[in-house]
């Protein structure tokens, strides 16, 4: 394994601007990596000319050379989402619908990271056009867990969360709206933040659900995170759900430990249904927030209940919504399991959605009542580790359940909410497959989640982990 994949952001831009280390060199590494892992994971849906990121790195290394300032992520390999527009490649949602289509323009989280000086070494795949959790492709074909490629990467940012788990990149773009960077974050080892609705700007993104969906960033630690979300956050007036607050600078904020928190545990949903092995991981996680000191008290939520419910309606009447036109002219061009979700969402009633959003609200009034007491909330990420490609059940202690509907139970409820949510690796199954953390924090408050999962990952080493063969 090379000394360069396991770099933080941080030591990286710190041994770049000493020299000790080029840009040249760091890319360089990430190509070899994307050269022998791509095909076999199916990690990217499109991919920059090596020749053109050795011209991008030579001119960021000229520039280091003569002591120029550069963005905090000069010379980082980055990895785009493949529904995130860029100018330079094309923007296919991982789909025949979209083959070959071109934007010409970057999304603006995309703009803000090159301005910051990353470097784009391509389009990861995702599930198509970014609805379903496992990012099994008619089309494009499966992508493959780096720890076991017989199971899914999770979705819809499986391209994303396999290019930084192998160290093809250090941080990727993701978007949320039903658990989509959490639930590949947590199959693959990495970690993952769905910020606040309205931080991270949409706009140049294709949509899944508008009232849900949600931009932000990917990367092996969680110090990783505060650098790509530092550059991504920030007001954008042309995006109509963009929300103007002030920023802070993540990127130091997370040096700093935080105080004795007030930790929730929501126990009455999120613990139902946990596999054994992923429960012991977060009672180990709990042990440890304890001996940190802070607290641990049992909370409830009282209408997650009806959760899935308004998450279905909500997000299945946008999405059929939003691809009404595209449904009509080329529907057979779907994959079957997209196909199958938008026809049913073009039947679910005015009246379903309605009621959606009148529980959403009631879901928003909950988290916000409960954060009255608390300072944020810990569950388990995914209740399991990664299935099978193709297993459409698991069993969980002996009850057999529907795949899907386990890798979405934790993570979409903060889609209704808009809290922000952070993942991180909290270890790892008999089977070494990864297991995942949950962090719920109070909205716009992503500071305080980044610097307990800094502090955590001072004391655990999961997230410095690479899968055989990385």
């Amino acid at each position: 394994m090379s000394t360069i994949v396991p770099l933080s952001i941080r030591k990286a831009g710190e041994q770049l601007r000493a020299r000790s280390l080029s840009a040249t060199q760091l890319v360089t590494q990430a190509i070899a990596t994307a050269d022998r892992l791509d095909r076999e994971l199916n990690v990217f849906a499109a991919r920059t000319d090596s020749t053109r990121l050795l011209e991008i790195t030579g001119q960021i290394d000229r520039r280091l050379d003569a002591g120029d300032e550069v963005g905090p992520l000069a010379g980082i390999p980055l990895t785009i989402k493949d529904i995130f527009g860029t100018h330079d490649l094309p923007t296919t949602a991982s789909s025949k619908v979209l083959a070959g289509h071109q934007t010409g323009v970057d999304a603006v989280a995309v703009s803000r990271l090159r301005s910051a000086g990353g470097v784009v070494m391509g389009k990861s795949q995702t599930h198509e056009f970014a609805y379903g959790p496992t990012t099994n492709n008619d089309y494009a074909g499966p992508s493959r867990n780096p720890w076991n490629p017989n199971h899914v990467p999770g979705g819809s940012s499986g391209g994303s969360a396999i290019a930084i788990a192998t160290g093809i990149c250090m941080g990727a773009t993701g978007s949320d709206t039903g658990g989509s960077i959490r639930t590949p974050s947590a199959l693959c080892g990495i970690s993952g933040l769905k910020p606040t609705y309205g931080l991270v700007s949409k706009r140049g993104a294709l949509s899944l659900a508008w009232s849900l969906d949600t931009a932000g960033p990917m990367s092996r630690s969680v110090d990783d995170l505060a650098f790509l979300l530092e550059a991504m956050a920030g007001f954008d007036a042309e995006d109509p759900g963009s929300v103007k607050v002030t920023l802070p600078r993540y990127s130091e904020v997370v040096s700093q430990s935080p105080e004795r928190l007030r930790i929730g545990v929501p126990a009455h949903y999120y613990l139902e249904g946990v596999d054994e092995e992923v429960r012991a991981a977060f009672e180990s996680s709990l042990d440890l927030l304890r001996a940190l000191g802070h607290s641990i008290e049992t909370m409830v939520l009282p209408h997650l209940k009806y959760a899935l419910g308004a998450e279905l309606a909500i997000l299945a009447a946008e999405a059929s919504a939003y691809h009404r036109d595209r449904m009509r002219a080329r529907a057979d061009d779907f994959s079957s399991n997209v196909r199958r979700e938008l026809d049913a969402g073009m039947s679910v009633l005015a009246t379903d959605y309605l009621l959606g959003q009148r529980v959403r609200r009631l879901i928003c009034k909950d988290f916000a009542e409960v954060f009255t007491k608390v300072d944020m909330l810990v569950t388990p990420t995914v209740p399991i580790v990664a299935p099978g490609i193709g297993e459409s059940t698991v069993t969980i202690n002996g009850v057999k359940v529907q795949a899907l509907d386990a890798l979405w139970r934790n993570v979409f409820p903060t889609n209704l909410s808009g809290s922000p949510t952070l993942c991180l690796p909290n270890g790892f199954s008999g089977s070494r497959l990864p297991i995942s953390l949950q962090l719920i924090g109070r909205n716009f408050d992503e500071a305080t989640l980044l610097r307990l999962g800094v502090q955590l990952q001072k004391y655990t080493d999961w997230h410095q982990r690479t899968p055989p063969g990385a």
